[in-house]
């Protein structure tokens, strides 16, 4: 059975850089994992002369993981492997730990709070441990959805049969149903590129009613950014090559709606310019509780 662990550096670029897998690494193995699983945090009232208590909400605190590795092969080697790890490990450093089975591969974003070496240790162990503030873990790879605009077919050209080939395909109708395979609701990037002079994008989601609607005027090339990610939502346009906020202009009742798990209908409209006016890409993360 395939299995990796894998402790790797997060560039200024968004790329992992050096890494350490720690089920198979050369000097390394894991020893135990804890904290990769969920533990909520539950808030309850008591009430006057009632058994139990009453359930308010529960939340996902920050994640702790602790981490144990052994070092093996010969006895010298190991202080070379503990400090290969321990350059990995640095206290500055973006980290991304990410699991691999023959099911599942999910990261997680962390930083390092404590690595500890006891002395005078055979075979030596190092503990660590390390804190993820967003405490979800996150499906490898990018669910871009296409909502409207041409859906890409051409892969890699081995030749161009007399009959013709098909590089795109046209994405008929307005409602695209987004499917979250995660364990969590998650949050959205809707991203609208305006093919000509439209207005007043609107999504609607389906499922609940819930919708959001941007009063803006958009000419051929402006392109506008709706982010619902808790934490992160925000609108902004872009035009003339200038970004700018238009959070204010949202229509009143809009929401930063998230994609519950399952099906997730969203129709899109415009209030002027027609459907096919724009290019619109979903894009978001699958999230797991834990794994």
């Amino acid at each position: 059975m395939k299995r990796q662990l894998i402790l790797s550096e997060i560039s200024e670029s968004g790329e992992t850089a050096e890494q350490v897998d720690l089920y198979n690494d050369i000097g390394i193995r894991i020893v135990s994992a804890d904290g990769i699983g969920f533990s909520s945090e539950i808030s309850s009232m008591q009430l006057y002369d009632r058994d139990g208590s009453l359930y308010q909400n529960s939340t996902l605190p920050q994640r702790g993981i602790s981490l144990v590795v052994r070092y093996i092969g010969a006895k010298w080697k190991h202080e070379i492997s503990k400090l290969r790890l321990n350059s990995l490990l640095d206290r500055k450093k973006e980290l991304r730990l990410r699991y691999i089975t023959d099911n599942i591969d999910v990261y997680i974003e962390c930083r390092t709070e404590q690595v500890s070496t006891p002395p005078n240790t055979y075979p030596m162990v190092t503990q660590i441990s390390l804190i993820c503030p967003d405490p979800y873990w996150r499906k490898s790879g990018d669910n871009s959805i296409v909502m409207a605009g041409i859906i890409p077919l051409f892969e890699f050209i081995i030749g161009i049969p007399e009959s013709g080939m098909e590089f795109g395909d046209i994405k008929a109708g307005t409602i695209t149903d987004l499917w979250n395979g995660g364990t969590v609701e998650s949050g959205a990037l809707f991203i609208i590129t305006a093919k000509g002079a439209c207005a007043k994008p609107k999504l609607t989601n389906l499922r609940t009613g819930q919708f959001i609607e941007v009063p803006a005027f958009m000419d051929a090339g402006d392109v506008l950014e709706i982010c619902t990610e808790r934490g992160k939502k925000g609108v902004w346009i872009t035009r003339g090559g200038i970004r700018q906020s238009c959070f204010d202009r949202c229509t009143v009742g809009s929401e930063f709606f998230q994609l519950a798990c399952g099906s997730n209908p969203i129709k899109y409209s415009f209030y002027s310019g027609g459907d096919q006016s724009a290019e619109i890409i979903c894009k978001f993360d699958t999230k797991y509780g834990g794994i």
